[in-house]
């Protein structure tokens, strides 16, 4: 009886999809866009949507079939999608006219879930007023007041690999990152230490918890791609994008903290004493996004819920750690097969210590150049996001004419426009130089875009680059990088995962410097 019931739901999906793919596939060919013809069901996808290969590279090519066009039309699954070519009209959507795209994808669904329901994936009024009331934990100033609280994490963090280092030099470097970087974030937005560079790592709750988080599986990905595609198939079949152990470690973490403080906001002006702060005030008082069409100054009050907090905390522990991570396992990954490259960076970092009696201190953010180059030519190799999404939010009219209605997806290809040869010459090779002084102007605007792109830029690129170069300065000044026996010097990226990761992780070897 059970077979025969999940069988009709499968064959009354499928017919569903079926049926939208049939009315919606004439979307482009109506408008005059180049296109690709679509296969039913999986549109132009088909091979990420089948796991078959990385988006950046699926989206890639596809635009490469139309290297003179601004845009191509395609179809994610049956949603027709315009994927943006011209760094000129990524600026229309994300700077210029960000009004009409201001939203993620799917964003009417976002309060299906405690954990959508934050500054990543909302939109609208709550995306704006809580963009404007988190803001000011990330400026300079809070930057350098907490940079303290970082470079004991790197203490730690120097103790852990000298400790290592000992026994074995393979390590998995991504999970070897993990450990710091969710060290950082716990320590700067929470306030606690969570033992993540202790002895015992296997039964670390925070490090077990982010593997949940960021699970590279075929479920996990079938969950991604369907909910970002058919979400009101996905939430009628009472799916949910995470696990709920997710929003329950959150609000039982976030709950101890709060008990730790009394319930009251301390003199740490941190992430916590905001939402202490927050909680008592009962609403978030902020700018309505209409404001920004109608050049009016209406404001708005938006309600502290539970479910809002967790939210904010859930994004701040995912993003805040595993971004800086990966970007760290891609520039090491890359100074190990770039051996000149690695010299000249501890060359750096060691005149950088000479200069400030060997400790480790915020001027690191500014004063490694090169350093800080090849964390950003890593980022344009390994963007963490291979493509940005945007929605149409109000019927809109591009400067050629083209009309989009509302709800049309927009796909911001970063990993293809990092790649592209004609704004990165010889775009597959690691070269630190295009970001340093004398080549960093001659970057086009809008084709370099890590971080995102205009108003919703990550709001914590600051914080990120911070902890991300107090972890190379720990590294690089005792520690040689190499490559581990085996480990292909051009990863293969896994499509099932949310974020760029490879197959198999990034194995690396790390020995003590000679005379250091």
């Amino acid at each position: 009886m059970l077979l025969m019931v999940v069988l009709s739901l499968l064959i009354a999906v499928l017919v569903t999809v079926l049926y939208i793919s049939r009315r919606k596939f004439d979307y482009w060919e109506k408008r005059k866009v180049p296109h690709l013809k679509p296969t039913a069901i999986v549109g132009n996808y088909g091979e990420y949507l089948f796991f078959k290969k990385y988006i950046g590279n699926v989206v890639q090519d596809i635009l490469k079939k139309f290297p003179n066009e601004p845009y191509v039309g395609a179809y994610y699954g049956t949603e027709p999608v315009l994927i943006l070519q011209d760094p000129e009209f990524v600026k229309l959507v994300t700077t210029k006219d960000f009004y009409y795209f201001h939203g993620r994808e799917v964003t009417n669904y976002n309060y299906k879930e405690t954990v959508t329901q934050n500054l990543f994936f909302e939109a609208g009024d709550k995306w704006k007023v809580s963009r404007q009331n988190l803001t000011p934990l990330f400026s300079s100033a809070k930057m350098r007041n907490m940079f303290h609280l970082i470079e004991q994490c790197a203490v730690e963090f120097e103790k852990l690999i000298d400790a290592e280092t000992k026994s074995r030099n393979k390590f998995e470097i991504r999970d070897l990152m993990s450990r710091f970087t969710m060290a950082c974030i716990c320590s700067c937005a929470f306030g606690v230490d969570i033992d993540t560079l202790g002895k015992k790592p296997e039964s670390n709750p925070f490090l077990q918890i982010g593997k949940v988080i960021f699970e590279v599986s075929t479920s996990r990905g079938l969950l991604n791609v369907t909910r970002a595609i058919w979400p009101y198939i996905f939430y009628a079949l009472g799916l949910k994008s995470s696990p709920p152990e997710v929003s329950s470690f959150f609000k039982n973490f976030l709950t101890k903290v709060f008990v730790g403080r009394e319930y009251k906001a301390t003199k740490r002006n941190d992430f916590v004493d905001l939402l202490l702060m927050l909680k008592e005030k009962e609403y978030l008082v902020g700018d309505c996004f209409s404001n920004k069409k109608l050049g009016i100054g209406k404001k708005i009050q938006l309600p502290v819920t539970d479910d809002f907090m967790i939210a904010q905390c859930f994004i701040f522990f995912a993003a805040g750690f595993e971004t800086s991570a990966t970007t760290l396992s891609y520039t090491l990954l890359e100074l190990a097969k770039h051996p000149d490259a690695l010299m000249k960076a501890q060359e750096e970092v060691d005149d950088f210590l000479r200069r400030h009696d060997n400790k480790l201190i915020y001027d690191c953010v500014t004063e490694l150049p090169y350093t800080e180059a090849c964390v950003d030519e890593a980022l344009r190799l390994y963007p963490v996001l291979a493509v940005i999404t945007r929605e149409v939010m109000d019927e809109y009219t591009f400067p050629t004419g083209l009309k989009l209605d509302k709800g049309v997806r927009i796909h911001i290809p970063v990993y293809h426009l990092h790649h592209n040869a004609e704004y990165f010459p010889e775009p597959e090779q690691f070269r630190p130089e295009r970001f340093l002084p004398e080549e960093k102007h001659k970057i086009v605007p809008h084709s370099y875009i890590p971080f995102g792109d205009g108003n919703r830029i990550c709001i914590g690129m600051r914080f990120a680059k911070m902890q991300m170069m107090a972890g190379l300065v720990t590294l690089l000044k005792k520690y040689n990088v190499e490559l581990a026996e085996g480990m292909p010097t051009v990863p293969e990226f896994n499509p099932r995962s949310f974020v760029t990761q490879v197959y198999n992780g990034i194995y690396l070897k790390l020995t003590p410097r000679e005379g250091v």
